[in-house]
């Protein structure tokens, strides 16, 4: 089951060209400048950005103090920047924002363009050093170090995301936004008692505040579990587990999670570089902690929290691992912009055997429903018999979807879900047909 957040997301901005004529001054150079600039202008209008580009880049050469001419070209650089992002030539999307953040180095949106360009490309020192420019910038700017926060998120980097809040909310105490996104990346991180301390400032801002203080309960109940778990480390993650368990048996099971490490990250391509922090609790406790409904049996909220029963052998715990770990890769792969439906579909299959998918010759929907009924089924809080009915369509219709185009095509969906697009848009690039062909091929109505 996934409760995960969505990270925010970037995305990209073009920029408006500058319409303004100035009067020429005396020197011809300036004059051919300003012709080349409106000549520009006019090829911007037409949609031909790279002549454009051209005739800016001569107006510059000709009169180097033409402000003007200088912040076109930085525009239409950034412009056709985002051309290439969208169409995922990333390596000539980072020059152009490159040159764009060359010639207007002020310009924020620019250079927001370039940092998201680095990080869906995971160039990790690149979007390092561009974060840190950026901060420089703009150092008292909330939103800015939140996506800052964001970015580094994005890369796998969450001591530097909560460092950069913790700085800035040093010097801004009182910024809600930023001491809230702190507080959950520490919960996130396993810093309980940071946690509750920025917490505890968001609702001395506003008391009212629900997220707050459902959040401090549920970090109040772990607490109160934690001081019986032992914590253990793997290559690939972070273990604590009731200290009733002994060392051999989470030996067992931490080699169950290094198997669905390799399994999932086979099939979906995407091998997180951080390690994934998992929570056992017996079952109790896990009810005690997480208000969910009776037919849970997990949760991923940026953590995997599993419930083990008494007596419960490592192994037994396999299917429920492989289905909370594939949560975790799905929302890292998208950068939690999967939809409910494939995310839950890709759970259940590596869950059952992701080895041997069924032949599904036919999925059903009632009522002449769409893929969408499915997401918004799942956020109705459903009952049972209404949540079991969701989980066979997900299961059945993610089936039929790498049936018919394999695993390959998910893990190219989820690639370009991460950037921002939307499914619709996703599945037409990647599968080459549209979003009503993709349907009719994988559902059928009664």
């Amino acid at each position: 089951m996934n409760f995960s957040q969505t990270i925010n997301k970037f995305h990209y901005l073009t920029l408006g060209i500058a319409l303004a004529v100035a009067t020429p001054v005396l020197a011809t150079n300036t004059d051919d400048a300003w012709i080349l600039n409106k000549q520009g202008l006019y090829k911007i209008s037409q949609g031909n950005t790279k002549g454009a580009i051209a005739d800016f880049e001569k107006a510059c050469q000709l009169d180097p103090f033409n402000d003007t001419a200088l912040a076109n070209l930085a525009c239409a650089r950034n412009n056709l920047g985002v051309k290439y992002a969208k169409q995922q030539n990333f390596k000539e999307a980072v020059r152009q924002f490159r040159n764009a953040k060359d010639q207007k180095p002020e310009d924020i949106s620019i250079r927001l363009n370039l940092l998201s360009t680095l990080v869906t490309i995971k160039n990790v020192s690149e979007a390092d050093r561009e974060i840190k420019e950026l901060l420089k910038l703009r150092p008292n700017d909330s939103d800015l170090a939140i996506k800052a926060a964001t970015a580094y998120q994005k890369i796998e980097n969450s001591n530097s995301a909560i460092a950069t809040l913790q700085e800035f909310t040093e010097r801004f105490p009182n910024d809600y936004k930023a001491n809230y996104t702190l507080s959950r990346l520490l919960y996130l991180n396993g810093d309980l008692a940071e946690c509750r301390f920025y917490l505890n400032r968001c609702l001395e801002m506003n008391p009212n505040d629900s997220k707050c203080s459902d959040l401090l309960s549920k970090l109040d109940k772990e607490v109160s579990i934690e001081q019986s778990t032992n914590t253990f480390t793997g290559k690939h993650f972070e273990l604590a587990c009731p200290d009733s368990f002994s060392e051999e048996w989470v030996e067992e099971l931490l080699e169950q999670l290094e198997s669905a490490y390799e399994e999932v990250g086979s099939k979906l391509n995407y091998y997180p570089e951080q390690k994934a922090k998992v929570l056992l609790f017996q079952t109790n406790d896990f009810k005690e902690v997480h208000d969910l409904p009776d037919w849970a049996g997990g949760v991923y909220d940026g953590k995997i929290k599993l419930p083990v029963p008494m007596n419960t052998i490592p192994i037994a715990l396999k299917g429920a691992i492989l289905h909370e770990y594939t949560h975790h890769v799905v929302f890292l792969a998208s950068s939690g912009n999967c939809p409910i439906w494939l995310n839950e579909g890709l759970a259940q299959i590596f869950e059952k055997n992701s080895e041997e998918l069924p032949e599904i010759p036919e999925v059903y929907f009632e009522y002449d429903e769409k893929l969408q009924s499915i997401d918004e089924g799942f956020k109705s809080s459903p009952n049972r018999i209404t949540a079991i009915k969701l989980y066979k369509l997900s299961f059945n219709t993610t089936c039929k979807l790498i049936n018919e185009y394999g695993w390959n095509s998910v893990a190219d969906l989820l690639r370009l879900l991460s950037i921002g697009k939307s499914f619709d848009e996703a599945s037409s690039e990647v599968l080459g047909e549209s979003k009503e062909t993709i349907e009719s091929r994988i559902i059928a109505y009664r």
